[in-house]
C-alpha cells in the first residue's frame, strides 16, 4: 500500500495580471484554437461558448444593450419625412334656377385629381433633455458591454468549476475504491488468521465493519461523480468521456502579488461588476439632468416643400360643354420654433424627483458594489493562500499516514498491534490522500476566483491551464483506478 508520489498541482495565475479594457475579452473569448478534444478543460471550454444558453441569453442582452446609444442618439440628428398623396374625387351637381316664370335646370359633373409630394427636416437646435439622454444612452451601452463581459468571465469560472468538480467526483472514488480494495484484502487476511485461532471474531468484525463502511463511501463517490458529469453536460450540451487531470509536476504557489492589498487595489480598478455598477450610476445620473432639464426651452429648425399639381374637369350636362382648369402649386416653409414648457400637470417635476431618488439609489448601489469585491476579494486571497499552506500540509500528512499505516501493519503481523489500529491507519492514510488531492482542486478553482474577481480572468487562463493536463493512465484490469 504505497502512494506513487506526492503529486503538487499548479494555479491558473501564470499569466500574470494582465487588464482587460472593456470588449476585449468579448473578442478573445469568442475565437478559440479550437481542435482540443471534448475530454480537456479547452475543449470544454470552447463547447460551452457554443452551447450554454446563460452566455447565449447575455450575448443576446448585449446586442440589444449596445443599440442604447444609437436610439437615443437619434433625438439629436435630422429627421426627414417624405410623402407622397394622390387623391381622385367625382361629384356631380343639380340646381334649378328660377328667372320669373321660367325654371331653368343645371346639371354638371366635376372630377378632381390631385397629385402631392412634400418633403421636411427637422433639426434640434437646442434640447437639453435629448442631449442628456444621449449621454445616457452611451453609459448604457457601457454597461451591456461590461456585463456580458461579466458573463463572460463567469463562463469561464463555471467551466473551471464544473470540470475539476468532475475530477474531484473522480479522485474520491478512486481513493474509497482503493480504500474498499485494501480492506477487502485486509478482511480475508483477518479471516484466513481467525480460522487457524491467530485473531479473535471480534478481529473479523471489527474489518467486516470498515469494509462495509468502505463500500457505502465507494458507493457515495460513486453517485457525486454522475451527478458532477450531469452538471458538466448542462454547460456544454453534451456527455464527455474520462476527462484529463492535472500533471504531478504542477506546482502549488502562492499568487502573485502576494500581499491582499494590492489584489484589492487591482479589483477596484478592473472589476466588471464594479463596472457595471459604474455605467449602471453614471446612467442614472444622465437620466436625472435629462428630467431637470425638461423645464428649459427647446429650439429647433424645420423646413418643408410641397410640390402638388391637380387637373380639375367640369363638365355641363345640360350644355354639353367640359372645360379642364389644370393648377400646378410649390410651397417651401423654413421655421425657427421655439417651445417653452409652462405646466405639464406636474409631470415634469415628478419625473425629475423620480429620475434623482433613481440616482441616488444607484449611488448607492456602486457603493454597495464596491464594498462587496473589496471583501470578496479579500476573503479570496486569504482562501488562496490557505490552499497553498494546506496542499503543502496535507502532501506531509500523505507521507506520514502512509508510514503509520505501514508500521501499523507490521505490528499486526507481529502481534503488538491489533487490527483496530489497522482499520484506523488505513482511514486515516486513504482520507488524507482525499483530502491531499482536493486540496489541489481546490486550488485550482479559487484562484481562478480570485482572479475573476480581479477582472484579469481571461480565455487565455483557460489555455494556459489546459498545458498543464495530461491524458489519464488506462485503467487496470482490477478496475481499481475508477475513471472520470
Amino acid at each position: 500500500m504505497s502512494m506513487t508520489g506526492t503529486r503538487v498541482a499548479a494555479g491558473l495565475l501564470l499569466a500574470g495580471l494582465v487588464g482587460w479594457a472593456p470588449g476585449a475579452l468579448a473578442a478573445s473569448a469568442e475565437s478559440g484554437d479550437g481542435g482540443f478534444p471534448d475530454s480537456t478543460l479547452a475543449g470544454v471550454y470552447e463547447l460551452a461558448l457554443e452551447n450554454d444558453l446563460t452566455l447565449a441569453q447575455a450575448r443576446a442582452q448585449y446586442r440589444a444593450g449596445m443599440e442604447e446609444r444609437k436610439l437615443a442618439r437619434a433625438a439629436l440628428l435630422p429627421q426627414i419625412q417624405g410623402g407622397y398623396g394622390y387623391t381622385e374625387s367625382d361629384t356631380e351637381s343639380s340646381s334649378v334656377f328660377v328667372v320669373g316664370d321660367l325654371e331653368i335646370d343645371n346639371v354638371s359633373q366635376q372630377d378632381v385629381e390631385t397629385d402631392s409630394w412634400t418633403a421636411s427636416l427637422r433639426q434640434p437646435l437646442f434640447d437639453m433633455p435629448a442631449w442628456f439622454r444621449f449621454k445616457q444612452g452611451v453609459e448604457l451601452s457601457r454597461q451591456a458591454e461590461a456585463t456580458f463581459t461579466v458573463a463572460q468571465q463567469q463562463l469561464i469560472l463555471r467551466s473551471v468549476r464544473a470540470y475539476f468538480e468532475v475530477l474531484r467526483a473522480a479522485t474520491n472514488l478512486k481513493a474509497s475504491r482503493a480504500q474498499e480494495s485494501a480492506l477487502k484484502a485486509q478482511l480475508e487476511q483477518v479471516q484466513q488468521r481467525f480460522e487457524v485461532g491467530m485473531v479473535a471474531i471480534t478481529d473479523v468484525h471489527e474489518a467486516q465493519a470498515g469494509y462495509d463502511l468502505a463500500v457505502a463511501q465507494r458507493i457515495s463517490d460513486e453517485g457525486q461523480l454522475g451527478i458532477a458529469r450531469e452538471l458538466l453536460s448542462v454547460l456544454t450540451g453534451r456527455s464527455h468521456g474520462e476527462l484529463w487531470i492535472l500533471d504531478e509536476e504542477f506546482p502549488v504557489v502562492n499568487p502573485d502579488p502576494s500581499g491582499s492589498d494590492e489584489w484589492v487595489r487591482f479589483a477596484q480598478e478592473n472589476n466588471f461588476d464594479i463596472k457595471v455598477a459604474e455605467h449602471a450610476r453614471d446612467a442614472a445620473q444622465r437620466g436625472a439632468r435629462a428630467a431637470a432639464s425638461e423645464h428649459l426651452p427647446s429650439v429647433d429648425l424645420s423646413l418643408s416643400y410641397t410640390d402638388s399639381s391637380s387637373d380639375i374637369n367640369r363638365e355641363d350636362l345640360i350644355a354639353g360643354t367640359e372645360t379642364d382648369f389644370p393648377s400646378d402649386e410649390e410651397r417651401g416653409v423654413v421655421a425657427l420654433n421655439l417651445t417653452v414648457p409652462i405646466f405639464t400637470g406636474g409631470l415634469t417635476s415628478a419625473s425629475r424627483r423620480q429620475a434623482a431618488a433613481r440616482y441616488d439609489g444607484q449611488i448607492a448601489n456602486f457603493q454597495g458594489t464596491v464594498r462587496t469585491v473589496t471583501q470578496e476579494t479579500r476573503a479570496s486571497h486569504i482562501q488562496v493562500l490557505s490552499d497553498v499552506a494546506r496542499t503543502k500540509a496535507r502532501a506531509q500528512a500523505v507521507t506520514s499516514t502512509q508510514s503509520a499505516l505501514e508500521a501499523a501493519e507490521v505490528g499486526y503481523s507481529v502481534g503488538t498491534r491489533n487490527v483496530v489500529d489497522v482499520l484506523r491507519a488505513q482511514q486515516e492514510y486513504f482520507s488524507a490522500v482525499r483530502d491531499y488531492e482536493n486540496s489541489i482542486i481546490d486550488y485550482v478553482i479559487d484562484l481562478a476566483g480570485l482572479k475573476r474577481l480581479a477582472g484579469t480572468l481571461a480565455p487565455e487562463d483557460v489555455y494556459e491551464l489546459n498545458r498543464w493536463l495530461v491524458k489519464p493512465p488506462d485503467p487496470t484490469l482490477s478496475g481499481n483506478d475508477g475513471g472520470n
